[in-house]
């Protein structure tokens, strides 16, 4: 990246830093998040429409080796994409395999661009490190109550809790602030695919680390995280 742009560039990391200051609403300072750490199911909207978690097998429970959560993905709940119900935006796991089962309902997935669909019985679907996924419930009538396992367990747990517990507190994930949402992605040890990979690096290196030295946010809370 050329030095012009790269100061421009850190000077909108500046500016974004300053009004994340600004436009973090109260839900995210420590009084207004509801202690949660060691709840084994738990909610990730108060609305009543989005996913309820299960922990099956914790990170502790398998010393790190992998972390393993049941998700009732409610019809109708609302995704990351149009059309995709209960959908997280694309992303990659850096260094985690991430597989999947259904108990009942409909599951279908897309990896690097192909999609597929998962029922009841059938294999599990896995995905290596490095691969740009995302999932979501394919019918808007019934529930999706489906598995995962990510191997190993690295941060995970601690960001889904994060981020179901912000989610809550707020009303929805969509209402939590991007700058916060893209401090957890890079806590958790993944990248969101829409964003080119040198700005994600830019992200990765200097403004979350900014926001993070700032105090404006963080990967984690207590009130959440076990």
């Amino acid at each position: 990246m050329p030095g012009r742009a790269v100061q421009i560039v850190a000077a909108a990391a500046i500016a974004l830093a300053a009004m994340a200051t600004t436009l973090s609403g109260t839900v995210w300072r420590s009084a207004n998040r509801t202690p949660r750490a060691n709840e084994k199911v738990f909610e990730c909207t108060k609305l009543g429409v989005g996913s309820r978690y299960t922990v099956v097998r914790s990170t502790k429970d398998t010393s790190g080796d992998s972390l393993s959560i049941r998700e009732l993905v409610r019809a109708g709940s609302p995704g990351f994409t149009p059309g995709r119900s209960g959908s997280p935006p694309p992303h990659i796991h850096k260094r985690e395999t991430e597989c999947f089962i259904v108990h009942s309902g409909s599951f279908s997935y897309e990896v690097d661009g192909v999609i597929g669909h998962l029922k009841p019985g059938d294999t599990p679907a896995c995905i290596p490190p490095g691969m740009t996924h995302q999932f979501w419930n394919s019918n808007n009538i019934t529930d999706l109550d489906m598995q995962f396992t990510v191997t190993p367990a690295g941060n995970f747990e601690s960001f889904i809790r994060t981020m179901c517990g912000l989610a809550t507190d707020a009303g929805s994930a969509a209402d939590i602030n991007p700058l916060q949402m893209m401090v957890m992605f890079v806590g958790g040890g993944m990248e969101i695919a829409a964003v080119p990979t040198p700005v994600w690096l830019f992200i990765e290196r200097i403004v979350v680390p900014l926001l993070r030295m700032l105090r404006i946010y963080q990967p984690t809370y207590p009130e959440y995280t076990v």
